[in-house]
């Protein structure tokens, strides 16, 4: 059997033969292609092979243990193949499954382009992969955007999967970053630079962790002569602190189109600008549901929700680039960016709390045999969004509506073009009542 095959594939044949019926044991596993890797990394995946008791436990568990070792970073190229033993000794059920693959080079590059939330970026990336043998591994990252927002990423990463709690899949990571980023709409320029600590993992019910310690300093700075006063006040460099959890449940059918399914990521911080004085938390919470229909069509909800607490005795007030900002193609559509929400000096102020829904029918694209494959990436949706900033009431709440079509790149991206139409607006408000592009990954 080859590297190509899936899970499924293995246990159906042409001439509906049942593989329980065949005993089989595996005597030997040969992993082939291996210099600098240790043993003890690569022998918890293929553990499993050892308790098959017959055919069919051969091929599912060989498919577990490729998939495994290609978890594991180390490997370039896998094959896997099953045969008898022959050995002298061999028993007449005694199998010998062999994986052959190639070791990835010490030193590795890519250059490409990375998708954001509605932003684009050109990205060079250098790593080196299965430094000391057990799946470690350093790189450098950098990225410019469209909006001339940079980022400048040292990583090293450990992980633990041959560990006895290697099912949870733990890795542990020590980054030391620099980030630029803009916020055209409210005129100003943050950048960020320090460390982060991170220990990952997967628990049970498939839901993964993330535990991480950030420490390093953050500074505003204007954009041009038109950012308002109250932005100049918090110029400046500023130390930043925060511990913070990232949770994730995702049981889609897939990312891009899922036509059923629960996705829910929920982040918690705890930030302070020092190491000893912690006087806020901030929370922000996305949530999605799929609900398959008929006719390949189905029904999607999402909702997202932020809130910030403050304490005025222990700590200043976050500066405005630690605040949520709502409004645009990838959250409330039918408003511009940031546009949904109070305004200070003709410019978003940020705030501290918001929530936003979205209700989505999805269909494919009308006619859509006739296009083949091709047409599968497109989707059309006719949605309903509304949200709110600073109170957790409806009134006063704005809402949107339209029709759009959607356009799938790769495994986790799209490309959405909407006609909205804004139904419930405030005063100061920036609605795009027409046409809406979007790019992105993650979208109310």
């Amino acid at each position: 059997m080859g590297s190509g095959k899936s899970k499924d594939s293995t246990t159906s044949n042409s001439a509906g033969v049942d593989f329980k019926n065949f005993k089989a044991r595996v005597a030997k596993i040969n992993i082939n292609g291996l210099d600098r890797t240790k043993d003890d990394y690569i022998q918890r995946a293929c553990k499993n092979l050892f308790a098959s008791k017959n055919f069919q436990d051969v091929l599912l568990e060989t498919n577990y243990a490729y998939e495994n070792l290609m978890e594991l970073g180390i490997f370039k190229n896998l094959h896997a193949f099953i045969d008898t033993d022959k050995s002298k000794d061999a028993s007449h059920h005694g199998y010998v499954v062999s994986f052959d693959g190639d070791e990835l080079p010490r030193i590795t590059g890519t250059i490409g382009t990375e998708i954001g939330q509605n932003d684009g970026a050109l990205t060079a990336e250098l790593t080196s992969p299965n430094i000391f043998g057990r799946g470690e591994r350093a790189s450098i990252h950098y990225s410019y955007s469209y909006i001339k927002a940079t980022e400048l990423n040292f990583k090293f990463l450990k992980p633990f999967y041959h560990k006895s709690l290697g099912d949870y899949k733990p890795e542990t990571s020590l980054s030391i970053f620099r980030h630029s980023n803009v916020f055209p709409w409210s005129r100003f320029r943050s950048d960020h630079s320090g460390f982060l600590l991170d220990l990952s993992f997967l628990a049970p019910l498939s839901i993964t962790h993330s535990f991480q310690y950030e420490f390093g300093v953050k500074e505003i700075y204007a954009s041009n002569k038109q950012t308002p006063f109250f932005i100049r006040q918090e110029c400046g460099p500023r130390l930043n602190s925060v511990f913070r959890h990232i949770g994730a449940f995702d049981s889609r059918d897939e990312r891009v189109f899922p036509t059923q399914g629960i996705y829910i990521r929920t982040t918690s911080e705890i930030i302070g600008d020092r190491l000893s004085k912690y006087g806020a938390m901030k929370f922000d919470t996305h949530g999605e549901v799929n609900v398959p229909l008929f006719a390949g069509m189905s029904l999607q909800l999402c909702g997202r929700i932020g809130r910030i607490f403050e304490d005025a005795k222990v700590m200043k007030p976050l500066p405005i680039d630690s605040l949520f900002f709502l409004g645009g193609p990838t959250t409330l559509r039918g408003f511009e960016l940031a546009g949904a929400g109070s305004y200070q000096d003709g410019v978003p102020k940020g705030s501290k709390l918001y929530w936003a829904t979205g209700l989505h029918l999805w269909t494919p694209l009308p006619f859509n045999q006739y296009f083949g494959s091709f047409g599968d990436l497109f989707r059309t949706h006719f949605f309903y969004n509304f949200g709110n900033c600073e109170t957790l009431s409806l009134d006063n709440v704005r809402t949107a509506c339209g029709v759009g079509i959607a356009f799938r790149i790769g495994e986790r991206a799209r490309i959405e073009f909407n006609y909205c139409y804004p139904l419930k607006k405030q005063k100061s408000d920036k609605t795009v009542k027409n046409f809406q592009f979007a790019i992105g990954y993650e979208f109310l």
